[in-house]
């Protein structure tokens, strides 16, 4: 498949996002499901990163319905990740007048914290890598204080972590097989706080020659993998433009409608055009506005 122009890959991309939103403000997984939290925060950040304004009528949905779909806790769904892309979403949305329930989320994250450093899925669930790295590239997105003890602890926590082979996985141990997801999202809340150059060469060595990134070493490419990969790269700022290459793989593999296919959610059996790939396909694409904050 010939790759679609950056051009082309966005605006399909985001008339994708926008045409499934739900009438009650979110967006759902698939299109015609129920609104999903998570979903809806990723998609309005995807949008911002586009330009649509914070006062646009489909952004300002978005923030109705993600304020109104946060617990008395302070939490979203009580799930870490959820919890800190709504508060994302909202900072840039510039919802200065629900400022009190961004606080009670940053503050439900912190009272979830373990003495660890690390952050489970939810509140009582072990420390888990992938969850402690979204939290932590996410307080790095609100520009929280690199020096808090927040930061720092789950920082120290993913450094201890690191695998034989150089990557991070769900389990630690010998026997443990890095994976490229868990690996991007730990790489992006490290930088935070350590040099990631060298953790990055080992990322490098899991891109395919398609340019795409599977979830492991020679695992087929997957574009919501290569999206993560992507975002770490960037971050990263890898000298080598191994992400312009993941770039044109995502531009290559673009459905016809603008959306992208994918099983990485966990939600999906198998390979289905869904709004998370899509819209981290697009959070990709504009990662070096997005580091930019």
């Amino acid at each position: 498949m010939a790759a679609k122009s950056p051009y082309d890959t966005i605006e399909q991309a985001a008339s994708y996002i926008i045409e499934h939103q739900n009438d009650d403000g979110g967006w759902p997984l698939i299109p015609g499901e129920e609104s999903d939290v998570e979903i809806t925060a990723i998609a309005m950040q995807a949008l911002m990163l586009k330009g649509w304004g914070s006062g646009s009528s489909v952004i300002r949905r978005g923030v109705s319905y993600l304020i109104k779909h946060q617990r008395s806790d302070g939490s979203w769904n009580g799930n870490a990740a959820h919890t800190i892309f709504a508060a994302i979403a909202l900072k840039r949305a510039e919802a200065v007048e629900y400022w009190e329930a961004q606080f009670n989320g940053l503050k439900w994250l912190e009272e979830a914290q373990k003495e660890s450093g690390s952050w489970g899925r939810e509140i009582r669930q072990p420390g888990n890598p992938l969850y402690t790295g979204a939290v932590l590239t996410g307080l790095g997105l609100l520009d929280f204080d690199r020096e808090s003890e927040l930061v720092t602890k789950a920082a120290d926590w993913l450094a201890n972590r690191i695998n034989y082979d150089g990557g991070w996985s769900m389990e630690q141990g010998l026997r443990s097989r890095s994976s490229v997801m868990v690996t991007s999202w730990v790489l992006q809340g490290l930088s935070i706080a350590y040099n990631i150059d060298e953790q990055l060469a080992w990322l490098k060595q899991m891109q395919n020659d398609d340019g795409g990134f599977g979830m492991w070493k020679d695992a087929p490419s997957d574009p919501e993998v290569t999206a993560y990969a992507v975002l770490a790269l960037v971050i990263g700022e890898d000298p080598l433009n191994a992400d312009q290459i993941a770039l044109r793989y995502l531009r290559e593999v673009q459905q016809g409608d603008g959306s992208f296919v994918s099983a990485t959610p966990i939600e999906l059996k198998e390979p289905t055009a869904n709004l998370q790939t899509t819209c981290f396909a697009l959070w990709a694409i504009y990662a070096e506005k997005l580091k930019g904050k």
